[in-house]
């Protein structure tokens, strides 16, 4: 009885999720022209380039009630993400010895409120090459900022953007290494946006790299 109630509990759980829909102006960046391959996660979406071999744009929301709910604290191990042809794939070696550390495109600490949602950034499609200062200060601090805003409106819709120079340097497998970073965060009346450097800098206060945001 107690296995069957457990088991009801999960699959009611599972049935609340609803995969991220994003808004009009977040889903004009997720096109066959943009995208060489549109990756829906359930909990977000990513623009796939096979160039690049990288991500070019995630979208999906943050919602208050799941930073509530108990959060899981063990990481889990980074995959190769088979939905994509395996000449376009990525690897947790590539970036082995590059100088470079595995930066995740939608964060870990927005999506560890289930195993489900916690191994969708975990797969190597929401990682690029990202220089370490601006992965665990700078990125890091938006990336809290886009939790407490979501805590503060119940629910918010972040987009994040990669650029990359036409030129691009890369790291091993030719992937492609961005040069900068952009986090758009909304309500239906709120938003904020910031764009970071992918180098060392020497301001490391967020507020530095917070842009206007009607280009968006």
């Amino acid at each position: 009885m107690k296995i069957f109630i457990f088991l009801l509990a999960i699959s009611l759980n599972i049935f609340a999720l609803e995969s991220y829909k994003p808004s009009a102006d977040f889903s004009s960046y997720f096109n066959n022209t943009n995208c060489s391959q549109i990756l829906d996660k359930f909990f977000y979406l990513n623009c796939y380039d096979y160039k690049l071999k990288g991500t070019k744009a995630v979208a999906y929301k943050v919602e208050a009630s799941n930073l509530k709910n108990k959060q899981i604290k063990k990481r889990p191990r980074f995959e190769d993400d088979t939905n994509i042809p395996k000449k376009y794939r990525t690897t947790w070696s590539d970036y082995k010895n590059s100088g470079y550390t595995r930066g995740h495109t939608a964060p870990n600490a927005s999506f560890s409120f289930s195993k489900a949602a916690q191994n969708s950034v975990f797969l190597m499609s929401n990682i690029t090459p990202q220089i370490a200062q601006i992965n665990n200060k700078i990125w890091n601090e938006i990336e809290q900022r886009e939790r407490t805003l979501a805590l503060k409106f119940q629910s918010i819709e972040v987009l994040n953007l990669v650029l990359y120079d036409k030129e691009p340097l890369y790291i091993k497998n030719r992937i492609a290494i961005p040069s900068f970073y952009i986090k758009i965060i909304k309500t239906p009346k709120f938003k904020e946006c910031y764009q970071v450097p992918n180098h060392e800098v020497n301001d490391e206060n967020i507020r530095q790299y917070q842009i206007n945001c009607d280009k968006f």
